[in-house]
Formats: structure tokens, sequence, C-alpha cells
């Protein structure tokens, strides 16, 4: 019986050995070699960063919003947008525009509606600003459709 002791320490001894080398063979392992996530974060390039201007910004904030016609309206010098300004604006827009922002640092006003900005209004703005044209493309006969007030 003393010998089945025996025998049963020296194989207790020999598998706790065993258990203690593997862990260190483990720990030894595991320092040496990376994770692959963390090998793939240091390696990814850093995000993009956002080159966007503000007028463009909200340039998409009105395309967004889905608006069928937007319009981009500066004064002819580029210059920024004055009080009197502002008020030849605000009676020249159709009253039926949706949305109108300021943006570039008050240099320009984008406005957005669901509905046709008549010629004459048009007309008016051209005189004292540039105007652009922003809205998405439609095909002639949703163009023709739009707005038929009868």
């Amino acid at each position: 019986m003393l010998l089945k002791m025996k025998i049963m320490v020296m194989k207790n001894k020999y598998y706790f050995n065993l258990i203690i080398i593997c862990l260190i063979i483990s720990a030894f392992l595991n320092a040496a070699c990376e994770s692959p996530t963390l090998k793939a974060n240091n390696a990814a390039p850093p995000a993009p960063e956002n080159k966007q201007t503000q007028f463009e910004q909200d340039l998409q904030t009105m395309r967004t919003a889905n608006f069928e016609y937007v319009f981009v309206v500066r004064r002819k010098d580029d210059a920024k947008l004055d009080s009197e300004d502002k008020t030849y604006l605000k009676a020249n827009l159709p009253p039926n525009t949706n949305r109108v922002l300021t943006s570039d640092e008050g240099k320009v006003v984008i406005a957005g509606s669901h509905f046709i900005v008549p010629p004459e209004n048009l007309e008016i703005l051209q005189k004292r600003f540039k105007v652009e044209d922003y809205s998405e493309p439609r095909d002639n006969n949703q163009a023709e459709n739009t707005n038929t007030n009868k």
C-alpha cells in the first residue's frame, strides 16, 4: 500500500509539473504573439476626417430632406449678405419655400422647396444675386405635372 501511495504521489507531481510547464509555455506564447485584432487595429489607417465645408454639409442637409427644388443664392460680389439683402430675399422668395438656410459664414442662402419657383421670382432674384439650381434632375413629364393648380 505504501508503494501505491508513493506511485500516486509521483504521478500527481508529474501531472502538477506538466500543468505548470504548459501554463508557462502558454504565457510565453501569449506574450510573444499579439492578438490578430490588435494587429488589425494598429495597421488600419486613421479614419478620414470630414473634409466637407459648411456649405457642402448644409447643401447635403437640404438634399437629404428630399426637397424637389434646391436653390443657392449668393451676392454677385461674393460678399457676406447684409440685412438689406436678407430683406430682399424674404420679399422675393416664394411664400411656399419650405426651408431657408444661411451658410458659408453668411455668404450663401440655400432655399429648399417642394414647389416650383415661379420664373418671375427667379428673374427678380437674378437681377441682384447669383442664383444656382441644385435641384435633382427630373424627367419632363414629372416637371410638367408638378404644381398645376387647375
